[in-house]
C-alpha cells in the first residue's frame, strides 16, 4: 500500500515539475496561467508544489493553456 502512496506522490511532484517549467519557459506568472486554465493562482501553486491532485479534466485545461499534449504533462520523459 505504501508504494501506491509513494508513486503517486512522485506522480503528482512530476506533473508539478512539469507545468511549473512549462509556466517559466513561456515566461507566465501563476495568475497569468490560472486565468488560462480558470482556477485560481493558489491552487496553481498547489499543483506545481505536488500538494494537490488534478482531476483529468484540470490536466487536459493544462494542456490546452500550455498547448502540448495532456499525455506530456503525465510521461516521465522530459
Amino acid at each position: 500500500m505504501a508504494t501506491k502512496k509513494k508513486e503517486v506522490n512522485e506522480a503528482l511532484e512530476l506533473f508539478g515539475k512539469k507545468i511549473f517549467n512549462l509556466r517559466k519557459e513561456r515566461k507566465l506568472s501563476q495568475m497569468d496561467v490560472g486565468a488560462l486554465v480558470g482556477i485560481d493562482r493558489e491552487n496553481i501553486r498547489k499543483y506545481e508544489k505536488g500538494l494537490q491532485e488534478p482531476r483529468l479534466s484540470t490536466i487536459v485545461k493544462f494542456a490546452k493553456a500550455f498547448e502540448v499534449d495532456y499525455n506530456e504533462l503525465l510521461s516521465h520523459g522530459s
